[in-house]
């Protein structure tokens, strides 16, 4: 496969008010560029979100201005409506917009706490130097947002339009938003979803979509759906750089070299598999997965099961991937008792890839009771898995008891979905030993993370489950060396998230790869070697 050169639209740097800074500075974006070989970058500037946009715009200008490798990098200015009425600031823009120093413009809509549609005063201004506005969701939905994106789209037709930093929640407001405005785009950032890119350009064309890398906690995640992504190798490039510098208006890029990183001599499993190739010579377990088809907001191509499965095989080799842990889905959103027989019996075809976890949801836990030693002896299911936060019944409800008890009984791990509410198993975790607590997505946010680092780090029976943990800044090397290689289960949370996605931001991880070997299959079968059969 021909090597990507890649342009990243979403690069800040500065540090603010709310959050720790990934980039305090171009020095540390570029030592992060060079890791991950991505060769240019758009690049705003905190301060201007933050505090001021002309005081942080100006900084921003101040900083590139003798950098040594400022041909790497172009500016994008953020704006509000309230530039329309700082004079200083209009003219300010006004002057870098006609002198084609600036021919990006950002929104943080969230942050700078203004309705979209505001800005058509301030656009109007500004329409005949075409900038390119790119508008940051910093990873959340605003319907009402949206609905003023797309007035502006209509309204400014010659101007383009680029939604970034956008997940799985609101997605199909994107997609809308694509097929009502032909001059509105994605980026890949926070596409971690399964085939997004693929989607996109199946429905929209290639043109249509720009790479990004989010968060820095995502490291090499976008780069690998990219890679991995079931589209040609031009529409790869398209989207790899080449949209975003017609959208520009700049030349492609000539005789850039990223600088080397001694740390990827101790990745050779990441340098293989960002070049298109997938894991050989080492074993990986996924530990969190799920069945199609889903509801709840996702948006997927696949929604017939058996067909869903298949093509997760399919990618499983694609990617080097030899055993899948498989939620039934229907048995977490639907008839408990039916939903785990039914799909064990579709899954069970596949029992050279696939073993299962046996829902247990507390509103069928009288049913269920009688039922589990019949499901555990097939062989097939491993362990359990629990959405307490979903079912809106937490685990300190009484419900719960038979199944902790019964996974005391048998060592048999527990997958709990968790999001900033960790602490709920602070009383529950002590009084069973012999159970192993997966703590799913890491306990999601930042809050959620550092109280699942606080219980693996009080109790030997709690692991950190990787999925999904991209939802905070907070370096999962971080946690990584907190509480042990010895305590972390790989995760894709596949068929519902991109697989390559999840495995490409594991494998980038800034950590040699000893230390991420024993997450990817030695701690998960260490956990199931302990089970007692029934």
């Amino acid at each position: 496969m021909e090597r990507l050169t890649l342009f990243n639209v979403n690069g800040e740097i500065g540090e603010g008010a709310y959050e720790q800074a990934d980039f305090p500075d171009l020095n540390s974006l570029v030592r992060h560029l060079d890791y991950l070989g991505v060769e240019r970058s758009l690049v705003c500037h905190v301060a201007a979100i933050d505090i001021n946009p002309a005081y942080g715009n100006l900084k921003l200008m101040k900083e590139m201005e003798n950098f040594p490798q400022k041909e790497r990098f172009f500016p994008c200015w953020v704006i509000t409506p309230g530039c329309f009425f700082e004079k200083d600031t209009l003219s300010l823009l006004h002057r870098y917009l006609a002198s084609g120093q600036v021919r990006a413009l950002r929104i943080v809509p969230s942050v700078s706490r203004f309705p979209v549609r505001q800005l058509e005063r301030l656009l109007l201004q500004l329409v005949s130097y075409k900038p390119v506005v790119f508008w940051d969701c910093c990873h959340g939905h605003d319907e009402l947002a949206f609905r003023d994106f797309e007035y502006l789209a209509g309204r400014f037709p010659e101007l383009s339009f680029v939604v970034t930093q956008k997940m799985w929640g609101g997605f199909s407001s994107v997609l809308d938003l694509l097929w009502r405005c032909p001059n509105t785009y994605v980026d890949t950032s926070w596409l971690h979803m399964n085939e997004g890119i693929e989607l996109l350009v199946e429905e929209f064309g290639a043109q249509r979509v720009l790479f990004g890398l989010g968060y820095k906690s995502h490291y090499g995640a976008a780069i690998a759906a990219l890679v991995f992504a079931c589209i040609s190798e031009g529409q790869k490039q398209q989207i790899a750089h080449e949209n975003v510098e017609n959208l520009l208006g700049i030349p492609p890029a000539k005789k850039i070299r990223c600088g080397s990183s001694a740390l990827l001599e101790t990745k050779p499993l990441w340098r293989k598999f960002c070049s298109g190739l997938g894991i050989s010579g080492v074993e990986v377990i996924d530990a969190h997965a799920h069945t199609p088809p889903f509801t709840r907001g996702w948006i997927q191509r696949q929604s017939d099961i058996r067909t869903g499965l298949q093509k997760m095989i399919a990618k499983m080799d694609r990617l080097g991937v030899s055993r899948l842990l498989v939620t039934p889905e229907m048995a977490l959103f639907g008839d408990c008792l039916s939903g785990n027989r039914e799909g064990q019996t579709m899954m069970q075809e596949f029992s050279d890839r696939f073993s299962g976890y046996l829902v247990f949801h507390p509103l069928y836990s009288d049913r269920l009771i009688n039922h589990l030693d019949t499901f555990f002896k097939s062989k097939f299911f491993v362990g359990f898995k629990i959405l307490p936060s979903y079912w809106g019944v937490p685990v300190s409800d009484r419900r719960y008891l038979p199944l902790w008890e019964y996974a005391q009984r048998f060592c048999r791990p527990i997958l709990i979905h968790t999001w900033d509410d960790v602490d709920q198993l602070k009383d529950i975790v002590p009084r069973y030993g012999d159970v192993s607590f997966l703590l799913g997505h890491s306990g999601g946010g930042t809050k959620g993370r550092q109280q699942a680092e606080e219980l693996a780090l009080s109790f030997p029976n709690v692991y950190l489950e990787f999925c999904g943990s991209f939802c905070t800044r907070r370096p999962f090397e971080t946690s990584l060396r907190l509480v042990g290689a010895d305590r972390l289960v790989y995760g894709s949370d596949a068929a519902a998230h991109e697989m390559a996605w999840e495995l490409g931001r594991y494998l980038s991880l800034p950590l040699p790869d000893d230390n991420l070997l024993p997450g990817l299959a030695a701690n998960i079968k260490r956990i199931l070697s302990r089970i007692q059969p029934v």
